[in-house]
């Protein structure tokens, strides 16, 4: 899991950062109240928020001057900063600093199929950017994402547009993630991130079945044969729903596909790349 984690963080794009205006808390580990109200003076003369990740709280206060010595008076949070708080603090992982919404079993219904014989539920293949409809899968997901009952803390409308960072973003960047595995007769997972500055989801990656293990789907032609000389790509027994879309993908990317698929057994894709010309076999 730790691995996982770490290369979807290496995979975000840059982001700016979070709006200005949004508050941050500062923590205070296993602290008692005084404590808790040292930090608050320790940041100066304003308002500060600090927290106790070990139980689960957060408090405010207000720092000033008085007769050339800094109070504090601390203040319960606005119910929107508790909400926040408690909703970053169920999808911490305290090892790597990271938050990640694990969600399973998601059973959407793919763009344009939602009803009668046509019903299809969604997954990967709609997602890659290769897809011709990508872009309406992807919105599917985001709304679904922002209706999700675990989420749901991270819709500012109550709080002005605010949302709460901790101490430990201010020196780099630690987005949230939301991954999802959806079921169904093709399994896939896929990963979203939530973009602070914009206020909204989006999509970072998506891993497909292969052979016995997970691999990122090919979101662009390159993905095939990313490198001079031959890409393999095996597919079990069982796993022809896969091979199929491994060939659709690559209908979608411009690369000729030789070969027939076998009724039966596994499949192995060579992808031979010579400069620019990416070739596939079925083996």
């Amino acid at each position: 899991m730790k691995k996982l984690l770490w290369m979807l963080l290496a995979a975000l794009p840059v982001q700016a950062l979070a709006h200005e205006e949004d508050p941050i808390a500062y923590k205070c580990y296993y602290c008692t109240p005084g404590e808790m109200e040292g930090v608050a003076l320790a940041k100066g003369i304003g308002q500060h928020y600090v927290y106790d990740a070990k139980k689960l709280t957060i408090v405010g206060y207000n720092v000033s001057a008085q007769d050339g010595v800094l109070r504090a008076e601390s203040f319960a949070p606005e119910s929107w900063v508790q909400a926040q708080f408690l909703g970053f603090m169920d999808l911490y992982f305290p090892d790597n600093g990271l938050m990640i919404a694990l969600i399973g079993t998601v059973r959407l219904f793919a763009p344009g199929t939602e009803h009668g014989r046509n019903s299809r539920y969604l997954w990967g293949q709609d997602l890659t950017a290769l897809n011709p409809h990508h872009l309406s899968a992807r919105e599917l997901v985001r709304r679904y994402l922002n209706e999700h009952e675990m989420l749901k803390f991270l819709d500012t409308s109550a709080s002005g547009g605010k949302l709460l960072k901790l101490e430990y973003m201010l020196d780099e960047n630690y987005p949230i993630f939301a991954a999802m595995h959806f079921s169904g007769r093709t399994e896939s997972s896929t990963t979203y991130y939530f973009d602070r500055d914009a206020r909204l989801w989006r999509y970072l990656n998506s891993h497909l079945p292969q052979s016995s293990s997970s691999k990122l789907i090919q979101e662009r032609r390159e993905d095939f044969a990313p490198i001079e000389g031959r890409t393999t790509v095996e597919y079990s027994r069982g796993q022809g729903s896969w091979a199929e879309a491994f060939k659709e993908r690559a209908t979608w990317a411009g690369i000729p596909v030789h070969g027939e698929l076998p009724e039966y057994g596994a499949t192995r894709f060579n992808c031979e790349r010579a400069a620019d010309d990416i070739q596939c076999y079925i083996e």
